[in-house]
């Protein structure tokens, strides 16, 4: 695909203009709905039923009221970045927003991951799998 170019030339005098056409990219809208939708669905579950959520994991949670609660809070927050990414694919305003939330949740997690890999050891298959995928 060329682009012509007094676009070209259009686009380097006014680079803010590309952050425009992502905001209008159905592209950008499909990712950002990609990546909100798991977050909203696995916070959700974590919110309503934490001790299924993490034994579908190979974890145990036992019913101990403190530490319901830290996995019902941290549902909470995961449900809400999921909203925010997926408001950003409806709202233009948010898509640079959302795709920074996007960005900042999905690194967060694969670094703490590689942490607790390297400090904590092996955490086992399933969450191994769900790490990779």
């Amino acid at each position: 695909m060329t682009i012509n170019p007094d676009v070209q030339l259009y686009l380097v005098k006014h680079p803010n203009t590309i952050l425009g056409i992502m905001k209008e990219s159905q592209v950008l809208k499909g990712i950002l709905l990609l990546l909100g939708v798991p977050l909203v669905v696995l916070g959700s579950w974590r919110i309503l039923d934490p001790i299924g959520f993490f034994d579908f994991n190979g974890l145990l949670l036992i019913a101990d009221a403190g530490l319901l609660s830290e996995a019902r809070g941290a549902g909470g927050a995961i449900v809400g970045f999921g909203l925010l990414i997926i408001l950003g694919a409806f709202k233009r305003k948010l898509a640079y927003t959302s795709t920074i939330a996007a960005v900042t949740v999905y690194l967060s997690y694969g670094i703490a991951r590689v942490i607790g890999l390297v400090v904590d050891g092996n955490p086992g298959d399933k969450v191994l799998q769900g790490i990779t995928g």
